[in-house]
C-alpha cells in the first residue's frame, strides 16, 4: 500500500482520462480513470474515477471512496458530494451514478478487483462530511499554530488515519515542516503554498514518505484537503533556508 513513489505534486487535471478495463474496478459501465499514484508490490493504487451507470458486485480490495462531484445512490441511499464511504475487501455494494455522471476519489488498499457474487455481508463506513463539526487541527504538537487549521478526522483504527484538513483564507505556517508517517493528500477546493514547489490548486494531489519536510504554507483563498495517513500525524519543524519564507516565495508564486 505505501511503497509507492513520492509525488509531490501533481495537478490531476494534467492526467488523461482512460477507459477502466473491465472487472479491474467493476464499475467498467462508462468508467474512466485518472491513477494518481500506485504500489508496484500489491498493485494498490489511488484513482480518481468518472462513472455513469449502474455498478454490482464484490470489491476485492478495501476502499476509501470520496465523492467529488455529481451524485448517485449506493446500496439504496443517496450519495452526494462530501460524502466519505469506507469498504472492507469482500464487500458487496450497488452504486447507481445519476444521469450526470459521479466523480469519485478512490484510494484502493490493495489490487483494484470487482466481480459479480455474493458479499461478506461487511457494512460500509459512510459519513456526510458536512454534517459533522470542524476542530482545531493537533498535529503540530507543542507548537501553537494560527488560529484557522481545522480537522475532521473521517476513520482511525490501527491501518490508517483519515481526515479533512482545512485552513482559513490568509493562514499561514511559516516554518518548514516533516511528518513521521505516510501522507497522501488531495486538494478538494481552494490554494496552498507548498514552499518553493509553488501553489496547489483545487485538484492536485500529493503522496509522501515519513520524514519528507516541505513548506512553509500559505493559503490566500482558504483550502480544504482529503488525506490518508498510515497514523495520526505528529509534526517537526525547522526554520527555512535564505529566500525560502512563506512571504518571499508566495509574491512569485501568486504572480498569476
Amino acid at each position: 500500500m505505501w511503497n509507492r513513489p513520492d509525488v509531490d505534486f501533481i495537478q490531476s487535471q494534467d492526467l488523461p482520462w482512460q477507459p477502466v478495463p473491465e472487472g479491474e474496478f467493476g464499475f467498467a459501465q462508462g468508467g474512466l480513470k485518472k491513477v494518481l499514484s500506485r504500489d508496484a508490490t500489491d498493485g494498490a493504487e489511488t484513482t480518481l474515477v468518472r462513472l455513469t451507470g449502474r455498478h454490482r458486485g464484490v470489491l476485492a480490495s478495501a476502499v476509501d471512496i470520496y465523492v467529488l462531484s455529481g451524485e448517485g445512490v449506493l446500496d439504496g441511499e443517496p450519495l452526494k458530494v462530501n460524502d466519505y464511504v469506507y469498504a472492507k475487501a469482500g464487500t458487496e455494494i450497488d452504486l447507481t451514478a445519476s444521469p450526470r455522471g459521479l466523480v469519485l476519489y478512490c484510494g484502493f488498499w490493495g489490487a483494484p478487483g470487482f466481480a459479480s457474487g455474493t458479499g461478506s455481508g461487511e457494512p460500509l463506513l459512510r459519513i456526510a462530511t458536512e454534517r459533522i463539526p470542524w476542530v482545531p487541527a493537533g498535529w503540530s504538537g507543542e507548537v501553537q499554530l494560527e488560529p484557522g487549521a481545522m480537522s475532521k478526522v473521517l476513520r482511525h483504527d490501527d491501518t490508517a488515519y483519515i481526515y479533512l484538513a482545512a485552513m482559513l483564507p490568509g493562514w499561514k505556517s511559516p516554518m518548514e515542516e516533516a511528518h513521521p508517517v505516510y501522507e497522501e493528500s488531495f486538494k478538494i477546493y481552494g490554494d496552498v503554498l507548498m514552499g518553493p514547489l509553488g501553489v496547489m490548486r483545487a485538484g492536485g494531489y500529493f503522496f509522501r514518505s515519513p520524514d519528507v519536510f516541505h513548506g512553509p504554507l500559505y493559503s490566500r483563498g482558504g483550502t480544504m484537503s482529503f488525506i490518508r495517513s498510515d497514523a495520526a500525524p505528529t509534526t517537526e519543524y525547522r526554520t527555512p533556508g535564505p529566500g525560502g519564507r512563506w512571504d518571499e516565495l508566495s509574491e512569485s508564486a501568486y504572480a498569476d
